[in-house]
């Protein structure tokens, strides 16, 4: 399947780079690049690609300006040096945020977020309407009351990525570190597993002391040794229940 995608970076090297990285995958089309806000609109609304890098930072307007002037809307990975804009991006639903200079295997890492969100099918008009709701909280301050979708916060090389919820499988606490596990690999959160169970209330459940588990992921509940269980989760294994976590659990699912 050819995927087609389009460059938009004021900053000719960085547009080059980027199609040199784009040559090692050929299911990946260029349809076109563009060096500013005004140019990428009419690009974009012309050749309607599936997938757009972005930079941030432009003339004519923002990578925000030109996604809320679009008609055709694409999946979007943002491409930028500064590291501020990670948030807004992963709000109005970007598939990765890429931090300048990018490298082969992180690159290869959003295209593979890419290939899932593109074939997935889902529809990419629900971008406009989490761009205006972000346009609406930036315009009315701190006291705007407009619901903006959760995002995990996660490290993953020198990126950094805002992970939904209902992509992460599992968090495991190791030592001191906290880690999400997705079907994509494992990345580390800067949150505590208490922190994580308060603002995932009612969407994961502490299944021991060390993990909490995505009640939507839960295919499987195995009886081990000594009346403990075992959580079983499609493409990622396994986890121990207690027994007294496993009472709660059954009041959550009946079995």
């Amino acid at each position: 399947m050819r995927r087609r995608c389009v460059v938009i970076d004021d900053e000719k090297p960085a547009r080059d780079r980027m199609k040199r990285l784009l040559d090692a995958h050929p299911d990946f089309e260029l349809a076109g690049e563009a060096a500013d806000a005004k140019a990428a609109v009419r690009l974009i609304d012309e050749t309607g690609p599936d997938l757009c890098f972005l930079d941030v930072q432009m003339p004519e307007g923002t990578g925000f300006d030109v996604l809320q002037r679009v008609r055709h809307v694409p999946h979007v990975i943002f491409v930028t040096a500064y590291d501020r804009y990670a948030v807004p991006a992963f709000e109005v639903r970007s598939i990765d945020y890429l931090l300048k200079p990018v490298g082969r295997e992180r690159f290869a890492q959003a295209l593979e977020r890419a290939r899932e969100q593109i074939d997935g099918a889902g529809s990419a008009r629900r971008i406009l309407d989490e761009l205006d709701a972000l346009r609406r909280l930036v315009g009315e301050g701190p006291a705007a009351a407009v619901p903006l979708p959760y995002r995990v916060s996660a490290r993953s090389g020198s990126g950094i990525l805002l992970l939904d919820p209902d992509e992460i499988i599992w968090f495991e606490a190791e030592d001191a570190l906290v880690f999400a596990r997705t079907a994509a690999g494992r990345f580390t959160v800067d949150q505590t597993l208490s922190e994580l169970e308060r603002q995932l209330e009612g969407r994961f459940f502490r299944a021991h002391r060390s993990c909490l588990v995505n009640l939507g992921r839960i295919s499987e509940i195995r009886t081990a040794d000594a009346g403990t269980y075992t959580i079983v989760c499609p493409g990622a294994g396994a986890v121990p229940l207690s027994r007294r976590r496993a009472r709660r659990l059954r009041e959550i699912f009946p079995w």
